[in-house]
């Protein structure tokens, strides 16, 4: 029989025994927990970060939100890559770390990154030189894992992470830097929804400048009426102007000219709206309006004619409402005139404006430069579209057919027309 002190020997063996294998495991659990606090500050930081998605400087968002990685997971370098949806080519959109990266790198990027975006799964390169230019001794080696961002079974970029790590990228690691990658995922949308959203907004604002309400809507639910280029469309073109405003404006102080052109605009777009115009633009204290473009109406030129009408009338209550500040009496001419125009979005994709151009547009400036104060007149093109229908235009009192004239850069008279009124003071 073994003696007394044999057996607390082996006793004290194994509870030593039992005892380091316990402070292993609670130093495998304390490690561990701390690997997950570490992980769960790591997720909150990059989610904190996502309340200023709607940053429009998006590239310094993506390397902020890499420079966390970086720093926390002691990384050489992040990139990301992210599909671009014209070009359908990865592009690189932010980097954090070290710039350093030799051509064996750079090689093994390209082709993990393609691989890990093609079969949508992460791929891990280990042993790869850590830069160029070391010397022989330098063993150093870097690991590369390219992982897939991943958003309604399809790839939309990839994020890849450069570690000078013997042990590269485990299992746990990689599990962690998935849900990672499904934040930046999470991320890239958001930034696409608000960027979406901003441009909408910004060509509502835009589009509201020259279209009424409901061409607006139209316009912006047919995404394709927002491209850039020209149609040939038949219109009916109204050219208005203040009669001497521009020598008058001389004589007055120019905040108060300000307040004028403001007060006039004011009351005259909801005219043009009114009657579904489009106002192509301001010129000075003149307008452009266009009556069949974008959407055409069959009575295009009825709706040029009585907004015309309403403007000439409008501007008498205009006088009327600022003749207590000493304003000067405002005298419109309007020249209107039908046909043939190209009409489209001229620019560029970032900045373009709805136009008309050609001869139509020329014609009916000349038409308003021979007017007088207050007189609407019309082209023989458009009196004939009228026709006899000229009942369904309120406060028309008639069409005075005057001498055909020879207009300024024109080789043949044209007929001219005076639109008369009723009721203006």
């Amino acid at each position: 029989m073994a003696s007394k002190k044999q057996t607390d020997t082996a006793l004290l063996a194994r509870l030593t025994r039992e005892r380091d294998v316990y402070k292993f495991q609670v130093a495998k659990m304390q490690a561990g927990y701390e690997e997950k606090i570490k992980e769960l500050s790591i997720i909150k930081e990059l989610g904190e970060m996502l309340r200023f998605i709607n940053d429009l400087d998006t590239k310094a968002f993506w390397e902020n939100q890499l420079s966390v990685l970086v720093r926390h997971l002691s990384f050489e370098n992040a990139t990301l890559m992210l599909l671009n949806q014209g070009s359908q080519l990865l592009e690189e959109v932010a980097f954090s770390g070290k710039p350093e990266r030799s051509e064996s790198l750079r090689k093994q990027e390209t082709e993990a990154t393609q691989q890990a975006f093609l079969t949508k799964q992460p791929v891990v390169v280990s042993g790869i030189p850590a830069s160029a230019g070391r010397v022989a001794f330098d063993t150093v080696e870097a690991a590369l894992a390219c992982l897939p961002i991943l958003h309604n079974k399809g790839c939309i970029g990839v994020l890849k992470l450069h570690r000078k790590e013997a042990s590269g990228f485990e299992p746990n690691l990689l599990r962690f830097l998935n849900l990672v990658a499904d934040g930046f995922a999470t991320g890239i949308i958001l930034a696409r929804i608000y960027r979406q959203l901003v441009n909408e907004e910004t060509q509502r604002i835009t589009l509201s400048r020259f279209f009424p309400a409901q061409v607006k809507e139209k316009i912006l639910n047919t995404k394709e009426n927002l491209r850039l280029g020209g149609e040939r469309k038949y219109v009916t073109i109204l050219f208005a102007d203040l009669q001497g405003f521009t020598s008058m404006s001389e004589k007055i102080d120019h905040e108060q000219v300000v307040n004028i052109l403001n007060a006039y605009f004011s009351r005259m777009t909801p005219i043009i709206f009114s009657h579904n115009g489009t106002l192509d633009k301001l010129m000075g204290d003149g307008m452009l309006a266009v009556f069949g473009a974008p959407l055409s109406h069959e009575d295009d030129p009825y709706r040029a004619v009585q907004t015309a009408i309403e403007m000439v009338k409008a501007l008498q209550g205009l006088n009327k409402a600022h003749r207590h500040k000493g304003w000067p009496e405002l005298k419109l001419t309007v020249g209107i005139n039908a046909g043939e125009v190209v009409a489209g979005y001229i620019g560029s994709e970032e900045h373009m404006n709805y136009t008309v151009i050609g001869d139509t547009v020329n014609v009916a400036q000349r038409i308003q430069s021979i007017a007088e104060s207050n007189q609407i007149l019309m082209s023989g093109s458009v009196r004939n579209l009228i026709g006899d229908g000229r009942c369904e235009i309120a406060d028309l009192k008639g069409l005075n057919q005057l001498a055909s004239r020879k207009l300024k850069g024109k080789e043949n008279e044209i007929d001219i027309y005076e639109v008369q009124i009723d009721a203006v003071d």
